[in-house]
């Protein structure tokens, strides 16, 4: 493999919707601004099928690849998000919590979180449309806390039943609270995913890093001049430096 690495920055969302607090989503307009951003400086969106195949050398990447990714599948992602997105020509990978497809987001503690996700109609609505869907898991569990058997059922029967709801092949994955193992990371790999991706921060990736892959974190908060810094080399090596710091940069 000649590339050694290369910089993707994956975005990392969960929410778009008027009245967030800024560490649970976005606004649509700010969220707009950024996708509008993207478009305008010729940024493509690609998937992990996409990236994946890039480091089997089996496919090209466009010359300023970007990944959109939500955790969890949110209506907002739906009815907000999705529209903004296809009018600047760009898609999305959303990771769907498959137990609680067309369900609320009745695992999270908080009852002022617990909002509608989307229904099958609309995920095979938008994946009819190019976006990707990636598995969050069947329930949301934290894979290093629950049994090996659990977390391997986590894995494995939440890929079956999204394929199910698309008839398509489910490539990604999201470690739910970004935690994981080499149990996990392996279980993963076993069950067919061509990648999956965490929440530790960067945005330059290389091979090795195909289960692990970092994210740029998006939250309300951001303005737009810190954004497109989270896109740049800069970023990566304030990344790298700050996992070195703490003595796990490889």
């Amino acid at each position: 493999m000649k590339t050694r690495s290369v910089r993707v920055p994956i975005l990392y969302y969960h929410r778009v919707d008027e009245g967030l607090h800024p560490t649970k989503g976005v606004s649509p307009s700010a969220f707009a601004e950024q996708m509008r951003w993207l478009s305008i400086r010729g940024y493509q969106t690609i998937s992990f099928r996409e990236l994946a195949a890039f480091f089997d050398e089996q496919g090209v990447l466009p010359p300023k690849p970007v990944m959109v990714t939500f955790d969890d599948g949110y209506l907002d992602n739906y009815r907000v998000a999705a529209p903004i997105l296809k009018q600047n020509g760009l898609t999305a990978t959303i990771f769907l919590v498959s137990d609680f497809i067309g369900e609320r987001s009745s695992w999270i503690s908080d009852p002022d979180q617990v909002v509608p996700l989307m229904n099958r109609d609309q995920v095979r609505e938008l994946h009819k449309e190019g976006f990707s869907f990636g598995s969050h898991t069947c329930r949301h569990s934290c894979l290093v806390r629950v049994p090996p058997e659990s977390a391997r059922e986590e894995i494995f029967r939440s890929k079956q039943d999204i394929e199910n709801v698309l008839q398509a092949e489910v490539d990604g994955f999201c470690y739910p609270y970004g935690d994981y193992d080499e149990s996990s990371v392996e279980m993963v790999r076993d069950a067919g995913y061509k990648a999956a991706r965490v929440v530790h921060t960067d945005n330059r990736h290389a091979k090795k890093d195909l289960f692990t892959l970092h994210c740029v974190k998006v939250n309300g908060a951001i303005k737009l001049l810190k954004f497109a810094y989270y896109l740049t080399e800069w970023y990566h090596l304030e990344s790298w430096r700050e996992r070195r710091r703490k003595g796990c940069a490889s």
